[in-house]
């Protein structure tokens, strides 16, 4: 889907650089990655945008795939690394 939004330009917690809207919208595949709505809601009203743009069941699935906490993500990776030894 093509928006006006498309070439803003964001750092981008996950990948350690600048990401452009347009590339947020698709990370997730069909679906807009899970953090899109912490990063760019400072930006503009991403979640109106959002439930403007997705279809009804896109946006509940959308909302129901959550980005794991800190502490999650922390515990994740331990164990991965544990798990390499």
């Amino acid at each position: 889907m093509k928006t006006p939004h498309d070439d803003k330009l964001i750092r981008c917690p996950k990948l350690g650089d600048e990401m452009t809207f347009a590339y947020c919208l698709c990370e997730g595949g069909h679906l807009p990655c899970v953090r899109i709505i912490r990063c760019w809601s400072p930006v503009f009203d991403i979640e109106s945008f959002l439930k403007g743009h997705l279809s009804e069941k896109s946006w509940l699935k959308f909302i129901n795939t959550r980005a794991p906490d800190k502490m999650t993500n922390l515990i994740e990776l331990i164990e991965a690394a544990k798990a390499k030894k």
